[in-house]
């Protein structure tokens, strides 16, 4: 799907964060548990330096202007935003031991990466104003060399 220049960088991490989810599905229905506690171990380590930092960035670009408008964008942004704290606290279990939040938190992730994708960057992009679009930009925009590589296991 062709995405406005203004979300690249956030989508090109969602790619990323897909694949890790996708991992974190099948590491858990294959059901070894030291490939499990690597996996949560894996997520612990990058949970701050890639995860954290994107859901941030989605919050100060894009949510904390859908927590101004109305209507489906509006609820979209809020339950985005109940979803990043759900997985910040699912990551810290992971980080206790708790394998068994692996396929609950690959679940979570994937699900909530393709609804930003198919349904609030779509509406995003009809429903901001160019300076908008700007701000999202300028907020996410990767530094120079910087890649968003830290979710391959």
């Amino acid at each position: 799907m062709k995405r406005s220049l203004e979300l690249t960088t956030l989508s090109r991490e969602h790619h990323q964060s897909l694949r890790l989810a996708n991992h974190c599905l099948k590491t858990a229905a294959a059901g070894d548990r030291e490939q499990c506690r690597a996996l949560c171990q894996h997520i612990l380590r990058i949970f701050d330096k890639e995860l954290d930092p994107h859901f941030r960035k989605e919050e100060a670009s894009i949510f904390n202007i859908t927590a101004a408008m109305g209507g489906e964008i509006h609820d979209l942004g809020l339950r985005l935003a109940e979803e990043h704290e759900q997985m910040r606290a699912m990551a810290a279990k992971m980080g206790q031991g708790d394998c068994g939040k692996l396929a609950a938190f690959g679940k979570l992730l994937k699900e909530h990466t393709r609804l930003e994708e198919r349904k609030l960057f779509p509406l995003v992009e009809a429903q901001f104003s160019n300076d908008q679009l700007a701000q999202i930009q300028e907020k996410t925009q990767d530094s120079p060399g910087q890649h968003n590589t830290c979710y391959q296991p």
